[in-house]
């Protein structure tokens, strides 16, 4: 079973008398554990589709499927549950809260779902490790470079053990070694947590690093294709 299916998904907008289709009629299947990219222009339907994937948009038409159910038919608190629960999201700003240390930015996932407390920081100090800060839990944002905040908003993605993590140009806001370093630990995170990743970007180079490029204009899938990595 695919982790996410899009049917013929769509998405428009009205601006004036001009409907602008941002997503025109989009299928394809992402399976389990697999590590996308997603490349385009600016304006291409990049980050409209995964918004929609991210169940941050509703689609105008069509089927997207997340882990085998129809999220386009759910109720807006249903919704809201599946993001919480299935779908980590890794942004290029990090967007961490500055008035909270790194194991309290980390958590913030959990207020959102059923989780222990105590099985909560558990996963927390396991994933700060696993990134490599867990000597930095109680730093504040401020006091790590951004590197190391990004390090932070990829153990939040993964806290609530989400079977998709979600990256919008996570890398962009990093120079070229902290982004190679990052997304090593993605693919590393990928193996490791059987996470299924789909990263929106316009660096061809880290795309080149992903195991599967989708490519997108004009809302439309123009190329799918498997990369072939260095030996």
């Amino acid at each position: 079973m695919a982790s996410i299916e899009l049917v013929d998904l769509t998405k428009h907008y009205r601006q004036g008398r001009t409907v602008v289709r941002a997503l025109d009629g989009v299928s394809l299947e992402i399976g389990p554990r697999e590590f996308v990219s997603v490349v385009g222009r600016s304006g291409s339907g990049k980050t409209t589709m995964l918004d929609l994937i991210g169940l941050l948009l509703r689609p105008t038409g069509g089927r997207l499927l997340i882990d085998g159910q129809d999220a386009a038919l759910l109720k807006d608190n249903r919704r809201a549950d599946v993001r919480a629960q299935r779908i980590g999201f890794i942004f290029q700003e990090f967007n961490l809260l500055p008035a909270l240390n790194v194991m309290e930015n980390v958590m913030l996932p959990l207020r959102y779902t059923k989780s222990n407390v105590k099985d909560g920081r558990a996963r927390t100090l396991e994933l700060l490790e696993a990134v490599g800060l867990e000597d930095r839990a109680r730093h504040r944002p401020d006091e790590l470079s951004g590197g190391q905040q990004q390090r932070v908003a990829i153990a939040r993605a993964l806290v609530n053990r989400p079977t998709v993590v979600l990256g919008d140009e996570p890398t962009g806001s990093v120079d070229t070694q902290t982004s190679q370093e990052l997304v090593a630990l993605l693919r590393w995170l990928n193996r490791e947590e059987g996470v299924t990743f789909v990263i929106v970007t316009h660096d061809l180079d880290l795309a080149g690093r992903t195991d599967r490029m989708i490519r997108l204009s004009d809302g439309r899938v123009v190329g799918d294709e498997l990369v072939r990595h260095a030996a």
